[in-house]
């Protein structure tokens, strides 16, 4: 039985953006009996801050309360897990890239045409994020890297 996540984000959407939280993405996994539906969640704000536990367990509640208004899969028991998207995610929209913002970001680069380079990957401190492009420190002279240009991209975790 696939289950149609788009009722469920459309539910989600208004209570979590009241909570300050946006849905990232909802996956479904239905294995013989075993059904899984994993919320992700992130803050809707522009800084780099985390989503702080008691954050998501507010939310892991108020994720529960809508899905018991509505038919999930049928009657059918399932697993709920909400969560966040983790400091690996892909860097995807200018909103995830301006949480980045004041830290280390890899991307690879394909060619766009117009672009200053044919590709390859960058990697340097995230300094400036608008609705077009990216800088990072270090690369390009601090000239804006676009969007278009951005094949894919992420923080880079350093364990000191």
């Amino acid at each position: 039985m696939a289950l149609h996540t788009d009722r469920i984000r459309d539910e989600l959407a208004g209570p979590l953006a009241e909570a300050g939280l946006t849905v990232e993405e909802i996956r479904a996994h239905a294995a013989g009996r075993h059904r899984t539906l994993t919320v992700v969640i992130d803050l809707d704000a522009d800084h780099s801050d985390p989503v702080p536990f008691d954050t998501v367990t507010e939310a892991s509640r108020m994720v529960s309360e809508v899905l018991d208004g509505i038919e999930v899969w049928g009657e059918h028991p399932y697993t709920l897990e909400v969560t966040t998207p983790g400091a690996e995610r892909p860097l995807t929209e200018p909103r995830h890239f301006r949480r980045a913002r004041g830290r280390r970001v890899r991307a690879e680069l394909g060619a766009d045409e117009g672009a200053p380079s044919d590709g390859g990957t960058v990697e340097g401190v995230l300094t400036d994020v608008d609705d077009e492009g990216i800088v990072l420190e270090g690369v390009r002279d601090g000239d804006r890297i676009l969007f278009s240009e951005v094949a894919t991209a992420q923080v880079v975790v350093s364990l000191r």
